[in-house]
């Protein structure tokens, strides 16, 4: 059974707190799209109709610089808004998005959502708080990536979601780590060598992975 749009809206923090005649608004607005994998979410110099939600899935932010290499500036895990910076100033989008796997997108038509923000301060409030927690999460992931390395950063990952070698593929949890899905195969294997995962790549001992933690 398909999952309404208002289920969907409601599954985002961004909106988990809204009412249900304020999530049924936005609904009214909203499209969900799916995007294959490598297909182009949008291009750098586009001017946004809409707002990105990641609703699904994974998806990149990156640029070519002049020789045609392609430098990646953000990857993104659902869920979780995707350049709305360029939404909200209605300017080009800086960059280009493209899907890493299959991922859904909430479209938000970005006037009517613009004007909706203006008009209810309830939900300008909640917007406000997610743009908030979003900066403050890349403020922690920025801190992590100058500070952490690779075993440090899966160590820290691990005690703070013990279940996730089990929930997550290797290449999203590399994705979310910004390290490449063979470091975390090789850390992975050295955890397991210290008898702090098993051969389930479940978490057994959890004073043992603190170690690589006591110093941060």
């Amino acid at each position: 059974m398909e999952i309404s749009l208002i289920d969907s809206l409601k599954a985002h923090d961004i909106f988990s707190e809204l009412s249900s005649k304020d999530l049924e608004i936005i609904a009214s607005i909203t499209q969900k799209k799916l995007f294959q994998k490598d297909q182009v979410v949008f291009y750098e110099g586009d001017l946004p109709n809409y707002f990105y939600l990641l609703h699904s899935g994974c998806a990149k932010v990156y640029k070519v610089d002049p020789k045609g290499n392609e430098i990646v500036l953000h990857n993104f895990i659902a869920p979780t808004l995707v350049a709305e910076m360029a939404s909200i100033e209605n300017i080009k989008f800086p960059a280009s998005c493209v899907a890493l796997e299959e991922s859904s997108f909430l479209l938000i038509k970005k006037e009517e959502f613009v004007s909706l923000l203006q008009q209810d301060p309830n939900i300008s409030f909640h917007i406000i708080r997610s743009l908030t927690k979003k900066i403050k999460g890349v403020e922690s992931l920025l801190n992590r990536s100058l500070i952490f390395d690779a075993t440090t950063k899966v160590a820290h990952y691990l005690y703070n979601f013990p279940n996730s070698l089990q929930e997550k593929k290797n290449r999203i949890i590399a994705t979310e780590l910004h390290i490449t899905p063979e470091t975390l195969s090789r850390v992975v294997k050295k955890l397991k060598n210290l008898k702090i995962l098993n051969e389930k790549r479940e978490l057994i001992d959890k004073e043992k992975l603190e170690m690589f933690l006591e110093f941060y």
